[in-house]
């Protein structure tokens, strides 16, 4: 089998606009064509995405081999049978809502030039012409290398990758609200240093992430997913230490939440004349966020923070219900 330098491996369910936003980076990049391939799984996508593989195989000339899953059961098996496809020594993994920068393969290769190196990672960001609204999600962002290794932006020796056995699939769920939700990424990422491999962040093997624009529902319901992180904190306790604050809080001002609400709850028994306190608390807290006495700005703080308080107390009863599930204890 001829060996290719590298393998990009994308798992997709519709979004055939993305798709194509995506091949097109993947057809700017600067290493030559001839030493990388891409591989495409659709994973039970109800459009036809052939038109878009079809454009990007005659207009721009990759190398696309694909395959199409028989059910849905998340991105982690669609990736699996994607690197069992794959001929490049190594796997660079995105997402179909993603589009690399032209430098992003070649940056990213040189760090496989120490053999010791299994792992590079690098910054995801929001596409730069698009501008996120309130409600938009962010929690993609990446500046620096995350403890989580995000298979947006993730290259991995293809042997690291199946001496590990690849992703486990047992860690794809559906959420709340039947989404494909996993963290079988920052599984293997942990799987492959504990095995002795050494890793590296790359800071110009940019990924661009498409901003997904989410009604306030879904907004406020995002946190939902984070009910897998005591699963790994179980599994890799060392995230304790580096993804977690005093080994315990994901988000410490979760905790001063609740020391807030038991405060109100208290004044409101107590002498519930003093809660006209709140709203200038509020207010005082807008000063020192915005740094700034615009009215308008102030209002829109002001009009947010509940909103806000909402999310958190998502997020908070999403790592008790995933701590009392998974038996261990992320707050």
């Amino acid at each position: 089998m001829n060996m290719l330098r590298v393998s990009v491996v994308i798992s997709v369910q519709n979004r055939s606009a993305m798709l194509l936003d995506c091949l097109r980076g993947l057809a700017a990049q600067t290493l030559a064509r001839d030493q990388f391939e891409v591989v495409v799984i659709d994973n039970c996508s109800t459009q036809d995405l052939s038109p878009v593989i079809e454009q990007a195989r005659q207009t721009w000339s990759l190398q696309i081999q694909t395959a199409r899953t028989s059910q849905d059961r998340g991105p982690a098996p669609a990736r699996n049978l994607g690197v069992q496809m794959a001929k490049g020594a190594i796997i660079a993994f995105t997402d179909s809502d993603c589009r690399p920068v032209p430098e992003w393969l070649a940056r990213g290769l040189v760090a496989f030039d120490d053999p010791a190196v299994a792992l590079v990672s690098g910054p995801v960001l929001p596409k730069p012409e698009q501008t996120a609204s309130f409600t938009a999600k962010l929690s993609f962002v990446t500046v620096t290398e995350h403890p989580t290794f995000p298979t947006a932006n993730l290259m991995v020796k293809r042997e690291a990758f199946l001496a590990q056995g690849g992703f486990d699939i047992s860690l794809s769920f559906r959420d709340p609200l039947n989404r494909a939700t996993e963290c079988a990424d920052t599984d293997l990422a942990w799987r492959v240093i504990k095995a002795g491999h050494q890793r590296r962040f790359i800071p110009e093997a940019v990924m661009h992430h498409e901003l997904e624009e989410q009604g306030l529902l879904l907004w406020l319901l995002e946190p939902t997913r984070l009910f897998l992180l005591p699963e790994l904190v179980r599994r890799h306790p060392e995230l304790r230490q580096s993804l977690l604050t005093a080994g315990l809080f994901f988000y410490p001002r979760g905790f001063l939440l609740y020391l807030s609400l038991m405060l109100c709850a208290a004044v409101l028994l107590w002498k519930p004349e003093l809660l006209w306190a709140l709203p200038i608390g509020i207010l005082l807290r807008g000063l020192i966020r915005t740094k700034s006495l615009n009215p308008l700005m102030l209002l829109r703080f002001c009009a947010r923070a509940p909103l806000h308080v909402l999310k958190l107390m998502v997020m908070n009863l999403a790592l008790l219900y995933g701590s009392v599930r998974f038996r261990s204890l992320v707050l």
